[in-house]
């Protein structure tokens, strides 16, 4: 299997799936797109689902790969933290952005987004526990529960991305992502 061909079969896909939505993009217009019948896009895929299935598990892939090189700027824990939590917030409004397709067909596509990033959730739910172990360790800070703890900060703000793609607002306007993001960490009450 050629990867290269598989390669720009997925660009093309992503491609129509921006410009026109998933409903409306056929296997024919995909097929037609990379000069190929319909019948020769089965030998790379079985259909256009497993297209939009690996086309989720490669942005997956490259969102963490933003988000932890960006966290990893951050010298001391309790900084990576908050730039997780600002990174994550950032990128997953660019991404809202670019795949605004999937705001018309959200609650069809959204197991197959759900399927198809479980390992990439499971890396993010251990790259930000290992955040919070360096936070135990370095004696800034205590945390009951962290294998608990990382998997509600990641859930909570993957939560969050329901409302971006079920939305055209942005959810939290660049201004009020520092804010967002000391709330979401260390809750309504500051203790004097």
């Amino acid at each position: 299997m050629s990867t290269t061909k598989k390669t720009k079969i997925l660009n093309k896909s992503r491609e129509l799936f921006e410009q026109y939505g998933y409903q409306k993009t056929t296997l024919t217009d995909i097929a037609k797109s990379v000069g190929k019948v319909k019948t020769a896009i089965y030998y790379y895929f079985s259909g256009k689902e497993e297209i939009f299935a690996q086309l989720v598990q490669t942005e997956a892939e490259a969102f963490n790969k933003k988000l932890f090189s960006q966290v990893e700027t951050a010298i001391n824990p309790i900084d990576k933290l908050e730039m997780y939590v600002t990174t994550r917030m950032e990128l997953m409004q660019k991404l809202s952005e670019r795949y605004n397709f999937l705001k018309q067909d959200f609650f069809e596509l959204m197991p197959i987004v759900e399927e198809n990033r479980t390992e990439s959730d499971r890396k993010e739910i251990a790259y930000v526990t290992s955040i919070l172990e360096d936070i135990i360790n370095s004696g800034e800070a205590e945390i009951a529960d962290i294998n608990f703890s990382a998997k509600i900060l990641v859930n909570t703000l993957k939560g969050l991305e329901v409302q971006m793609y079920v939305t055209d607002q942005i959810l939290i306007p660049k201004n009020e992502i520092a804010l967002f993001r000391n709330f979401f960490l260390y809750g309504v009450l500051q203790k004097k």
